[in-house]
C-alpha cells in the first residue's frame, strides 16, 4: 500500500470528510510541470495522481485543478506558485504547495535535495522577500504530507475531547 493509500484511510477514519478535484493524468501534471518549468517530486505526482487537489481538515493542499494551467484561484498549484513568485514570496526553484492564511507558505523547493532524494518542503515567511529565508521543514513531499495530514486527525479528536 502507498502513503497515499494509508493516509486516506485514516483520513476517512477521521470521519472528517475530505474534497479533492479527482484523479489526474499523467499527461496533466506534465502540463503543470512545464508551465512552473519544474519537475514535480515522485511523491507529490503520487499525491497529484490520486486527488488532483486536496482539501481536509481546514487544509487545503494545492495541484492540479480543472481549470488547468490558465486556472485564476486556489487550490491550483500553478496560480498559487505564479502569484507567489509575482509578489516576491516564492522564487523561481519554489512550487507553492500549501499556505496558512496570512502566514507561512509551504514549498517544495526544487533546488535543495533531502535525505530522501526528493527535494524538500521548506516554510518561508511574509519576510521571504526581503530576507530570502528558507526553513527546510520537511525532507519531502511524503513526510510533509503524512504529517499533516495525522496533526490534522490528532486535532479533529481534540476538539472531540472538549
Amino acid at each position: 500500500m502507498s502513503y497515499i493509500d494509508i493516509l486516506e484511510l485514516e483520513m476517512g477514519a477521521s470521519g472528517e470528510e475530505l474534497a479533492s478535484v479527482g484523479a489526474v493524468t499523467e499527461e496533466k501534471i506534465e502540463e503543470f510541470e512545464r508551465a512552473l518549468g519544474l519537475a514535480f517530486p515522485l511523491s507529490y505526482k503520487c499525491f497529484l495522481k490520486k486527488y488532483g487537489a486536496l482539501s481536509f481538515a481546514g487544509d487545503t493542499y494545492y495541484g492540479v485543478t480543472n481549470s488547468g494551467v490558465e486556472g485564476t484561484s486556489i487550490p491550483n498549484v500553478v496560480f498559487a506558485t505564479a502569484n507567489a513568485r509575482s509578489s516576491g514570496d516564492a522564487d523561481e526553484t519554489m512550487i507553492v504547495v500549501k499556505a496558512s492564511g496570512y502566514g507561512p507558505i509551504y514549498s517544495i523547493d526544487t533546488s535543495i535535495i533531502g535525505a530522501t532524494g526528493e527535494p524538500v518542503i521548506i516554510e518561508t515567511e511574509l519576510s521571504f522577500k526581503r530576507d530570502k529565508h528558507k526553513k527546510i521543514i520537511y525532507q519531502s513531499f511524503e513526510v510533509f504530507y503524512v504529517d499533516s495530514i495525522r496533526q490534522a486527525i490528532r486535532e479533529l479528536g481534540n476538539d472531540d475531547d472538549k
